[in-house]
């Protein structure tokens, strides 16, 4: 009995205790500092005017006066050169306005590749190579003729999907694995950029006839 009396007893003081120590009188407070982080996804409002400015149009590659811009009957919902001949090069002024607006402070950096190579659209024939090129442009005016060096649109390497072939249909897409260089990177949320092109039509399609285009896809994606 006394065994069992000492362990009673025990028991009690043991719980006794605990009850003491967890009482709120005297509880110790700790302090110190909390973090709580949490990553959003950017939202990205991209706009891509082409024939953004009146006056839009091809000129071709001429030394002295400069003859004035003329376009094809594609345009305005597209960059129609127009009539063009092998081995010429055009400038088309006001070839396209991107605008883009995000939620990402760091900015964004902006992508454009050619889907595909130069094709003709009457045989399907396609002319591997850099022609079409562009070049910095302003909101309403700007000073670039077709002597104007510019930056070529590469054919991208990314994979490609929707509708290469057909001009009137949506367009593809391009989904990146490894990114190309940006043409345009901006550090605020906020940035309109104006592109003029140039083009730079193959000898080897002197002749050929037909309708010759090439997808450019642009890309944006925030920092």
């Amino acid at each position: 009995m006394k065994r069992y009396l000492l362990g009673l007893i025990g028991a009690i003081f043991a719980a006794t205790a605990l009850i003491v120590v967890l009482s709120p009188a005297d509880a110790v407070t700790a302090t110190g500092n909390a973090r709580v982080e949490w990553h959003q996804m950017p939202i990205i409002n991209f706009t891509l005017t082409p024939n953004y400015y009146t006056g839009y149009g091809a000129v071709l590659a001429t030394f002295g006066t400069q003859p004035a811009p003329t376009h094809g009957p594609g345009a305005p919902a597209t960059v129609d050169f127009g009539t063009t001949v092998g081995g010429d090069t055009y400038l088309y002024k006001y070839a396209a306005h991107i605008h883009v607006t995000t939620n990402d402070p760091s900015g964004f950096l902006v992508y454009g590749e050619a889907a595909i190579a130069l094709t003709n659209n009457s045989n399907a024939q396609t002319y591997p190579g850099q022609y079409l090129y562009y070049l910095n442009s302003g909101a309403t005016s700007d000073s670039n003729t077709g002597f104007t060096p510019g930056l070529p649109f590469s054919q991208t390497i990314g994979s490609v999907s929707g509708s290469t072939a057909d001009i009137a249909g949506a367009g593809p897409t391009i989904a990146y694995t490894i990114y190309p260089n940006p043409i345009a990177q901006s550090v605020t949320p906020n940035n309109d950029f104006y592109y003029d092109y140039q083009f730079k039509v193959p000898n080897v399609a002197a002749g050929a006839g037909g309708n010759f285009y090439v997808w450019i896809v642009y890309t944006v994606v925030g920092e």
